[in-house]
């Protein structure tokens, strides 16, 4: 068990998002590989659809009074800026929700659906000087993954998935700046030891945490992707750091594979999953998990001996146009 991060106490975490966010189901779904037995944990069946639900209200949770009247800011594409509008208004704090034009409507909508204050801007550096200037001005911001108290938010996952399946020798999660997967590795670390495979996937093209781990800092790729959520410029400190620590293993996906599993999670399970939230399935789905990093796990299983893997299904907020073209490729 690591004993580094003590600053990470993603226990007293889960005691403030108690009654507040969801506990999401475990559900078995066919893997295609007879060696598999899996199961996907449904982050996409949370509040606003997403993981980031968990680690926004761990951090409003701990607002002091005077920095919840200054309000709160911070930069997404999407599902951590609508994690942040509705934690908010919960709370009854104002947030600003700085994104990208580019951003999917729906998600710009959502936000200001949520009663958030949306600043659009044309580029990504001119996102990150907007909300340079909000802090400025005394907001606070709420980082969606290089933050002690967003990994913690996210680590809940990990100790649900513990309690529904404590036999489980596998996870797979989507990264984009690896504040789930790094959150789920401690959990599992400090419950179940080194004995379960912390895998996290990324698209090819965003390679963040991949370069991360192995440089022991944030690298900027050029990022060739079309997953949104999965392309930030960089991992975290904080995420690289203890994903190291845990020995998480990175696994890269093309688009065309991701956008494969998608459409098996929404056509066969009936879920409403974005690409970015069918990464870590899709994984298993094209072969890939068990070609490369599961390789020698699976070598000595079979049907009757398989090896247990869940895959988290990190969010449920596709483009209603990208959706509507998979849902009609049934």
């Amino acid at each position: 068990m690591p004993a580094q991060f003590p600053e990470i106490d993603i226990a007293a975490a889960e005691v403030r998002l108690r009654g507040v966010v969801r506990e999401t189901p475990l559900v078995s779904f066919p893997s295609g590989d007879p060696r598999i037995e899996l199961r996907l944990k449904l982050e996409c069946l949370q509040e606003v659809n997403a993981f980031k639900a968990r680690g926004a209200w761990n951090q409003i949770a701990q607002l002091t009074p005077a920095q919840r009247s200054a309000g709160v800011v911070c930069s997404s594409s999407g599902n951590h800026g609508q994690a942040l509008a509705w934690a908010a208004k919960r709370a009854g704090i104002h947030a600003v929700i700085v994104m990208p034009a580019s951003a999917y409507p729906n998600k710009i909508e959502a936000c200001r659906r949520h009663g958030a204050e949306v600043v659009l801007m044309p580029t990504r550096q001119a996102c990150e000087d907007e909300v340079a200037r909000q802090v400025a001005a005394g907001r606070v911001l709420v980082h969606p993954y290089d933050a002690a108290r967003t990994i913690e938010g996210a680590g809940t996952t990990g100790l649900e998935l513990v309690r529904q399946w404590p036999e489980v020798e596998a996870v797979l999660v989507p990264v984009g700046g690896g504040g789930l997967v790094s959150g789920i590795a401690l959990a599992l670390r400090r419950t179940l030891g080194e004995r379960v495979l912390v895998v996290g996937v990324e698209p090819a093209g965003a390679p963040t945490l991949t370069l991360g781990i192995a440089a022991g800092e944030p690298v900027a790729p050029k990022i060739e992707t079309s997953v949104q959520g999965l392309c930030p410029p960089s991992s975290g400190q904080w995420n690289i750091d203890v994903s190291r620590s845990c020995g998480v293993r990175t696994l890269l996906l093309d688009d065309a594979a991701i956008l494969a599993g998608q459409e098996r999670l929404v056509n066969e399970g009936g879920w409403t999953v974005e690409p970015a939230g069918a990464a870590a399935a899709a994984a298993v789905f094209s072969g890939r998990f068990a070609a490369e990093v599961g390789r020698s796990l699976l070598a000595a299983r079979s049907a009757t001996s398989p090896l247990r893997v869940a895959a988290v299904v990190s969010g449920g907020n596709p483009d209603p146009a990208q959706l509507a073209a998979v849902r009609a490729r049934t």
